[in-house]
């Protein structure tokens, strides 16, 4: 019978034994899709800033469509926004209709249930990030109910249930198929410990078959609404089988794969005894840094060597470098080959992250705010 390679892990309870597989067929499918292409309208527009001058073409950036009434920071996100048309309003004299087209930002799927209220809109965002672009009455085609896909069912391979999937194993052998739900989340399991995948299951056992050594293959139906993206099981797999052995494994992956790379050396952090501290002097090898995802693999494996982590985005790179992740400013970062950077990061709106760019420029800043002194080469 194969290792446990996966760790589930209830929500439900503390578990002391976890249940343990050795494969969960449907946990890796991908890429995910992009958000798709909608259209939108906003209504009764007072413009300003970019939308005052904004023409039929003219691309807008991101822009939060804010309750004028509310706490803005539920506002919905809409991202990379061209305009359509600017015409007359229907709903008052003297003021526009502006048609985009555009996205909403995946982290917004959610926004049928956030219908503000009847006090209009504020509109901010725009190519300046945070640029007040005037407000509107009304918006078209946002908040609506969006169809998702369905939640994937997935196998537990050479599973041995702990408590809690043992409970929900034998609600469906008795018929008790309402108490056959299982939510837990996924860990993957090796030499360097437990590490959180991120991914949730939350499905019901439709099926248990036994697999030797009281083991099972266990169906769970409509357990699982986010796969990972298929590249990064080998990913896992390498974690699983001791890590990385050298610098740089990740560097022929692409930016998705390069953020799952990031996702699995930030869940096998585990760094103990005290920071590194002044004085220290930090190399990262910038041969590979021809995304922003590549800087934060780069730079793990220069604070803590092959698979080290040290930041998977902006927030988190900010979080380490408040210390407790290897080494604390004020330390030295000689940076090698920092032309590949320079000539990759630059200026520009990045179409993966829905947002500006990050420039090579602006992580040296970055960084010197939290006095780190940075040595191109």
């Amino acid at each position: 019978m194969a290792e446990a390679r996966w760790r589930l892990l209830s929500r439900d309870e503390e578990e002391s034994e976890p249940a343990g597989c050795a494969a969960v067929d449907g946990l890796f499918a991908g890429p995910p899709p992009a958000p798709p292409l909608e259209r939108y309208t906003l209504l009764g527009v007072v413009p300003a800033g970019p939308l005052a001058s904004a023409a039929p073409g003219a691309w807008l950036g991101n822009v939060y469509v804010e309750d004028a009434t509310e706490d803005p920071t539920n506002a919905p996100l809409l991202v990379d926004l061209t305009v359509l048309a600017v015409l007359p309003s229907t709903l008052a004299p003297g003021l526009l209709d502006v048609d985009l087209q555009g996205r909403l930002h995946p982290d917004d799927r959610a926004v049928a249930d956030r219908r503000p209220g009847p006090g209009g809109f504020r509109l901010t965002g725009g190519a300046a990030a945070e640029a007040r672009l005037g407000r509107c009455i009304d918006v078209g085609g946002v908040f609506r109910e969006r169809r998702a896909a369905p939640p994937a069912d997935v196998v537990l391979r050479g599973c041995r249930p702990g408590p809690a999937l043992a409970t929900a194993v034998r609600a469906h052998a008795e018929g008790r198929f309402r108490d056959a739900g299982f939510r837990a989340g996924v860990y993957s399991d090796g030499p360097r410990g437990l590490a959180d995948t991120r991914a949730r299951l939350d499905g019901r056992v439709a099926r248990a078959e036994p697999a030797g050594a009281g083991r099972f293959d266990i169906t769970l139906v409509d357990a699982l609404a986010e796969p990972l993206h298929a590249g990064a099981e080998a990913i896992w797999r390498r974690w699983q089988s001791g890590g990385p052995a050298g610098p740089n494994e990740w560097a022929g992956f692409d930016r998705d794969l390069r953020d799952a790379w990031c996702l699995a050396a930030m869940g096998h952090h585990a760094h103990r005894g005290p920071d590194r501290g002044p004085g220290t002097t930090v190399h990262l090898d910038g041969r590979h840094v021809t995304d922003v995802e590549g800087f934060y693999c780069a730079v793990g494996e220069a604070v803590n060597g092959p698979g080290g982590y040290f930041g998977a985005n902006l927030d988190a790179l900010d979080d380490c470098l408040s210390g407790g992740f290897g080494v604390a400013p004020p330390f030295r970062l000689v940076w090698r080959d920092a032309d590949v950077a320079r000539a990759h990061l630059t200026p520009g709106y990045d179409r993966r992250r829905w947002a500006d760019g990050v420039t090579l420029d602006g992580l040296v800043q970055l960084l010197a705010e939290h006095d780190v002194a940075v040595e191109l080469r």
